[in-house]
């Protein structure tokens, strides 16, 4: 059987994502598992994650995807399958999301196979998990599931507790249905794409690219009711497993994530691609100010912040510029902080091995390299001075691009900053 990178090739990629072999202890602590062969992005905003996963050679040429174009008023619904969608228990996307009124709070996300779809309605995402056809009318469930739905469940006791560590127990899914804005395109893309773009901490966009159209749609984390905890009887604390060489990489990106929010890709043969940046960093503050009065040479600051951060367990090539793994030990993946840098009228991204500085705390002994940047400046919103809305805060999200290259963009207020990049070999 033909490898995922004969697949890739024979559909026209310009790019070979090579298996990068790492030990266990280098992937702990990541964002969950791809099957071979699939390609996702990811985003996670305030601890709360999305993930689209799909084939990497879904084309346009397709039959299945001729014929959802072909569509015409009358005829029956015409659907393709483009992948899963899987989300926190907080995603509200469409119409799945979680129950208003719950007699308990929701136990886990969504995870559905989605498809796209075309009929009367206009063209949607069909999402359904996976044990659900879609011969069945979306009000149908499976007993199985209705089952786990009856008031005759048994519920946990009042005073149950979960650990720290444990996952949370699978709830019931229903199908959904997800409205998409469709629009034609200039440009046209072979493969299928989709792209998860943050617009603020706890909402963003999922855009399809495919051919000469595109579909987005909008999802957002909403807040959940948390669950009464006992009153405490003593100053004793719950009894804890943890001992000197228990494995704390959940612990610490729990605790990460809870400053920063997270973009990633993770690549048909497992390698993952992925970008913290500080969260909360909006265009109010006295950074975001002084963007338009930086000197040639300069660096932007956070001074509220740390570094954006790079971690990839592939190499990655910028036009001619490798940026390697290895940076910082041997077998382990690359790790860099990212700064702007104003150069004249341009931009640069500096890649630099100090990943966990503070974003005011640029050591240029540590520089590794850097690379040019494409830079856009909008005109600003007009808004009313009585409701004057907040602007579009520190953002960084990756995105397919059609000649098969990724593009890493940076995007704050008015400013976006890009580069494109592929899987060096």
């Amino acid at each position: 059987m033909a490898s995922w990178r004969h697949r890739l090739i024979a559909a026209g990629l310009a790019v070979c994502l090579a298996p990068l072999v790492l030990p266990a202890s280098v992937t702990a602590g990541q964002s969950g598992d791809v099957a071979e062969g699939l390609i996702a992005y990811e985003l996670t905003l305030s601890a709360r994650n999305i993930k689209v996963t799909h084939e990497p050679a879904l084309r346009a040429d397709d039959p299945a995807f001729a014929a959802l174009l072909a569509w015409s008023p009358g005829a029956v619904e015409s659907a393709v399958r483009v992948g899963q969608l899987e989300g926190n228990r907080a995603l509200t996307i469409g119409s799945l999301g979680p129950d208003p009124n719950p007699k308990e709070a929701p136990r886990s996300g969504p995870k559905h196979e989605i498809w796209l779809t075309r009929n009367a309605e206009g063209w949607a995402l069909d999402a359904r998990p996976p044990d659900v056809e879609r011969s069945e009318s979306p009000e149908s469930l499976p007993e199985s599931l209705e089952d786990e739905t009856s008031d005759d469940a048994e519920a946990p006791p009042d005073d149950a507790e979960p650990a720290d560590d444990a996952e949370p127990a699978p709830g019931p899914a229903a199908p959904g249905r997800i409205p998409l804005t469709h629009q034609s395109r200039t440009e046209s893309a072979e493969l299928l794409s989709v792209t998860l773009v943050p617009d603020g901490d706890d909402s963003g966009q999922l855009e399809i690219l495919w051919g000469a159209h595109s579909w987005t749609t909008t999802f957002e984390f909403v807040e959940l009711p948390r669950p009464q905890r006992p009153e405490r009887t003593s100053n004793v604390g719950r009894a804890t497993s943890l001992t000197a060489d228990s494995d704390t990489s959940a612990r610490y990106r729990r605790s990460t994530l809870g400053t920063r929010n997270e973009t990633a890709l993770v690549t048909p043969d497992g390698s993952h691609i992925q970008v913290l940046f500080q969260k909360e960093l909006g265009t109010d503050g006295v950074d975001y100010a002084a963007l338009d009065s930086i000197a040639d040479g300069g660096l932007v600051q956070l001074t509220l912040g740390a570094v954006i951060r790079l971690r990839t367990e592939v190499p990655l090539r910028f036009t001619d510029t490798l940026v390697p793994t290895d940076n910082l030990a041997p077998d382990f993946p690359g790790s860099y902080g990212l700064w702007l840098k104003k150069t004249g009228m341009n931009w640069r991204l500096v890649f630099n091995n100090e990943p966990d500085s503070w974003g005011t705390q640029h050591d240029p002994a540590f520089d590794a390299t850097d690379i040019a940047l494409s830079h856009t400046q909008s005109d600003p919103p007009d808004t009313d001075d009585d409701n004057d809305m907040p602007g579009h805060p520190l953002a960084v999200y990756l995105a397919p691009r059609d000649d098969g290259q990724v593009g890493l963009i940076i995007q704050w207020g008015e400013h976006a900053w890009s580069a494109d990049f592929s899987i060096a070999p």
